[in-house]
């Protein structure tokens, strides 16, 4: 998994921590579009994003078994460095390169497709995430080129769950000089990221080489309100207890093309590119099994 805003505690802890006994702050912060948080966690949505694994060509009562693997770059530095709503400072926070999502796709009469993919609640690279995703869409034949049909399909999706982890304070990030300054103390944070997201998008696609070879082509709009909290326990004498919220509601559009290549049996190859012209392009590798029909 992948995530943001490691190393700042929110600017209010100073004040609270003033307080007599153990003090626990939970403060909002709502990023203006623009600052480097709302940035980062737009920049960390994208890879969640349930996008289509393969194009449109749904046959009815098909069920197919799909895992992708979505490799995700690092940030530009200068959004690495938060101000909004934490202490100004520079931190990597990349936890991990790669984003893994397995999948479900069945068929339905009428060219309906019904897609869900589920992340259980498995430590990945430091980070534990639960995240159930789904899709609607329906698929249709607009013409024919060379004797195989050109195929269209409208598509709803929605992702809901967790990220869980040391992503505001990790091991590297802790430290015991400045009781002031961020990431002061010896327990790693606990902090949770839901990409709260649902959005349409829409495809066109084309079988070539006997049907063994599919390109597609698509976009799609998708609205984002991730919330982060972070949990992290300073080494203050009386101890400080962070719960800051960051809450950003976010709309981007996305662009994305790939292919599908099917292979000996029921196996396929599947290759995407998946851009955010404003945020981020990511490219996935993934695999399909046609288990049968239903």
């Amino acid at each position: 998994m992948t995530l943001l805003l490691r190393g700042g505690l929110g600017a209010g802890m100073m004040v609270a921590a003033l307080t007599v006994g153990a003090a626990t702050a939970a403060a909002q912060c709502r990023p203006g579009e623009n600052s480097n948080e709302a940035k980062l966690l737009a920049h960390y949505s994208a890879p969640i994003v349930f996008a289509p694994q393969t194009g449109p060509s749904f046959a009815h009562g098909h069920i197919v078994l799909g895992a992708d693997l979505t490799y995700i770059p690092k940030p530009d530095p200068a959004l690495e460095r938060t101000g909004a709503c934490f202490m100004p400072k520079q931190e990597s926070t990349q936890l991990s390169p790669v984003f893994p999502r397995p999948r479900l796709s069945v068929g339905l009469p009428l060219g309906i497709g019904l897609e869900v993919g589920y992340l259980p609640p498995l430590r990945v690279a430091g980070a534990k995430a639960n995240l159930i995703s789904g899709a609607l869409s329906v698929t249709h034949p607009i013409a024919w080129a060379g004797g195989t049909p050109v195929v269209a399909a409208a598509r709803v999706h929605a992702t809901r769950g967790y990220v869980n982890g040391a992503i505001t304070c990790g091991e590297d990030a802790l430290q015991m000089t400045d009781p002031n300054g961020s990431c002061y103390g010896t327990e790693k944070s606990n902090d949770t990221f839901r990409p709260n997201m649902w959005g349409i998008d829409g495809s066109i696609g084309r079988a070539f080489r006997d049907r063994r070879l599919e390109l597609y082509a698509g976009g799609g709009v998708t609205w984002l309100a991730p919330r982060f909290r972070v949990d992290f326990t300073d080494a203050n004498t009386p101890p400080y207890h962070d719960r800051t919220r960051v809450e950003v509601d976010l709309r981007r559009v996305a662009v994305f093309g790939g292919g599908t290549y099917r292979l000996a049996g029921i196996w396929s190859a599947t290759a995407q590119l998946y851009s955010v012209p404003v945020d981020v392009t990511l490219f996935r590798l993934g695999a399909t099994a046609t288990l049968g029909r239903l």
